[in-house]
């Protein structure tokens, strides 16, 4: 009862996405974006033909946006790249089941270098720590894999496989 392809979803405060990004060109899936408010009629004009335009409130709110995926379009696993900001609300909201985080060979020293963990109230502290669930080596890279809130990927879903 799946579709063939993966819906492909981004959240913008702006509108200002290309129409003729790989994002919107390459795959099957159903294209969403969840844009905020005052820029949404600019959006819907933009991108309107190739996407469904979603208002996201404003600012951009993710847990609409995952209210919204979860009870109007039935979307029970969600894998969400983002930038600094994303992945903070995504953190400090309680949104996500599992976290992986890889771990490169290399430090970054440039002041300027987007940071994985923006300042916010996380959820996870030494007295309510993220579970280890594995430690995978790929290449030179550690990738590892929490629970977070002892909450464990739902029966009868796949098994993440990288």
């Amino acid at each position: 009862g799946r579709p063939p392809h993966p819906l492909r979803v981004t959240v913008t405060a702006t509108g200002d996405l290309d129409p003729a990004a790989r994002f919107f060109a390459v795959g099957g899936g159903a294209v969403l974006v969840y844009c905020a408010t005052p820029a949404l009629a600019a959006a819907q004009a933009r991108l309107g033909q190739i996407a469904e335009v979603i208002d996201a409130g404003d600012p951009p709110s993710l847990v609409r946006v995952f209210e919204d995926l979860h009870s109007e379009r039935k979307v029970a696993t969600l894998l969400v790249e983002g930038g600094a900001r994303i992945l903070r609300d995504v953190l400090a909201d309680d949104l996500a089941d599992e976290l992986r985080l890889a771990v490169a060979p290399f430090f970054v020293g440039d002041p300027a270098a987007p940071r994985f963990g923006l300042p916010a109230a996380y959820p996870h502290s030494p007295a309510d720590p993220m579970a280890l669930a594995e430690v995978r080596h790929l290449g030179d890279v550690a990738v590892l894999h929490y629970w977070l809130n002892g909450r464990a990927r739902p029966s009868g879903l796949p098994p993440f496989v990288p």
